[in-house]
C-alpha cells in the first residue's frame, strides 16, 4: 500500500493539466485572424492541443511563475514543417506563441490573454 502511495505522490504534486481559453485582445485585428483559441496542456504526456493543432512537446518547463514549451518538426503549414515555442505567465495569464517556419525561418507571434475555461462562460 505504501509503495503505491510513494509512486503516486510525485505524479500528483508535479503534474499539471490546463484547460484554458485564450483571447486575442490586440487592437490590430487586420493582421491577426485568431480571436480565441483553446489551450489544453498535459504535462505528464506532454500533449498540447492548441486550437485545432495537436502535438507532443519536446520539452515542457514549469516554474513557479511561468510555463513554457517547445515542439519541433510540427506540420503547421501545408508546404512546410515548423517549430512552436510558447511561454505563459501563471499570474498574468499572458500567452506568447512563436511559430517558426523551417523553409524560410520566418517567425510569427501571437499574444493572447488566457483564463481557465468554464463552460458557463460560453457566449452562445
Amino acid at each position: 500500500m505504501y509503495f503505491f502511495l510513494i509512486l503516486l505522490i510525485p505524479k500528483l504534486l508535479f503534474s499539471l493539466e490546463l484547460n484554458l481559453l485564450c483571447t486575442n485582445n490586440s487592437s490590430n485585428f487586420k493582421e491577426v485572424d485568431v480571436k480565441d483559441v483553446f489551450l489544453l496542456l498535459d504535462s505528464d504526456s506532454k500533449r498540447i492541443d492548441l486550437g485545432g493543432l495537436s502535438f507532443i512537446a519536446d520539452e515542457i518547463l514549469i516554474t513557479k511563475s511561468n510555463i513554457s514549451w517547445t515542439a519541433k518538426n510540427i506540420r503547421m503549414y501545408s508546404d512546410s514543417d515548423g517549430e512552436i515555442s510558447a511561454i505563459i505567465g501563471r499570474y498574468s495569464g499572458e500567452l506568447v506563441l512563436n511559430f517558426t517556419r523551417y523553409d524560410d525561418s520566418q517567425v510569427s507571434s501571437l499574444f493572447l490573454n488566457c483564463r481557465k475555461f468554464e463552460y458557463k462562460d460560453k457566449k452562445f
